[in-house]
């Protein structure tokens, strides 16, 4: 029993695996003092997205369970072998996790962590923030609308995108249920790493006190903008790609034709594709350091449709 005041880790038992591992996932239950909302957080869905699994770490550890109201559960790593390799997708059956909602007991790996998620996690929530970033290479800062636009306002982050989740993610299987879930899309290519870190457990905590687990008001950067509109911008040719807009123009607005990047091979030294910039005017979503190795359909730059903007 999870009483009030106290915080404990439950150890969920998934599958055992060829190599003789019992393969589990740690979910962490913080309660407060008082009754109040259970909040879900989850993070390394995609193994390459350790940023969010220290955003959570840091929430569960500075959060005091005698100073909020109602229930915090985590799962930090929600995928443990492609958080080991660093990869997006699961390594034993190379699936998307989070495309295998709501997953099945007897299913794949993924299939089975997916309904352990769901069954553990997702079924003790009122709502539920689930923590993504641009992965190795890309650095990215952006919520996703859902069908809870106040929540998604007091996360804190400047743009929010009101597109729809993903078929087969764990966002559109929760929303189904009726559990109101914040996609969170935040840093990435272990840049200005203490920035996002920072920026994801205020965002959290910002959460917390607008479903009033905390006292106080949310805090609210100077403008945020709602937009209806992304465009993955991904090359055709790998390569470098040589970016001249790096993570600290996240959210800047550049004019359309703008050239965002380029791609060169690295072995003859041509240029081999330009990326410019879409929409009148064009929001930065997601971008890339100076110098990136790129395949052909990665992400390049995420980038919203200025012209849809209005205020959130």
């Amino acid at each position: 029993m999870n009483r009030a005041g106290s915080r404990t880790v439950q150890h969920v038992p998934v599958a055992m695996l060829a190599n003789g591992h019992h393969l589990e996932l740690p979910l962490h239950r913080v309660r407060g003092t008082g009754d109040g909302p259970r909040l879900g957080v989850i993070a390394g869905i995609h193994g390459d997205e350790p940023l969010g699994v220290e955003i959570v770490r840091r929430l569960v550890v500075e959060l005091e369970p005698g100073a909020f109201r109602g229930e915090l559960l985590a799962i930090p790593v929600a995928n443990p072998y492609a958080f080991a390799a660093l990869t997006r997708h699961t390594p034993i059956d190379a699936a998307n996790l989070n495309r295998s909602f709501p997953g099945r007991a007897d299913g794949t790996l993924s299939e089975q962590l997916a309904h352990v998620i769901c069954t553990e996690l997702l079924a003790r929530c009122d709502r539920l923030v689930d923590v993504h970033s641009g992965g190795n290479l890309a650095t990215v800062d952006y919520v996703y609308v859902g069908s809870d636009r106040a929540l998604a306002k007091a996360f804190g982050c400047e743009i929010l995108y009101a597109g729809e989740a993903p078929a087969g993610s764990l966002a559109a299987h929760a929303g189904g249920r009726g559990v109101a879930t914040l996609i969170v899309e935040l840093g990435g290519g272990q840049q200005r790493n203490e920035h996002f870190v920072e920026k994801g457990v205020r965002g959290i905590r910002n959460v917390m006190t607008h479903l009033g687990m905390l006292d106080g008001e949310p805090g609210f950067p100077p403008e945020q903008v709602v937009v209806d509109e992304l465009a993955d911008l991904k090359p055709h040719q790998g390569g470098l790609m040589l970016s001249r807009f790096g993570p600290a123009r996240l959210g800047e607005a550049v004019p359309a034709g703008t050239e965002l990047a380029r791609v060169v091979s690295p072995y003859s030294f041509d240029v081999l594709e330009a990326i410019a910039a879409p929409f009148e005017p064009t929001l930065l979503v997601l971008v890339r350091e100076a110098v990136t190795k790129v395949e052909p359909g990665d992400f390049g730059f995420i980038v919203a449709n200025g012209a849809t903007a209005v205020a959130a």
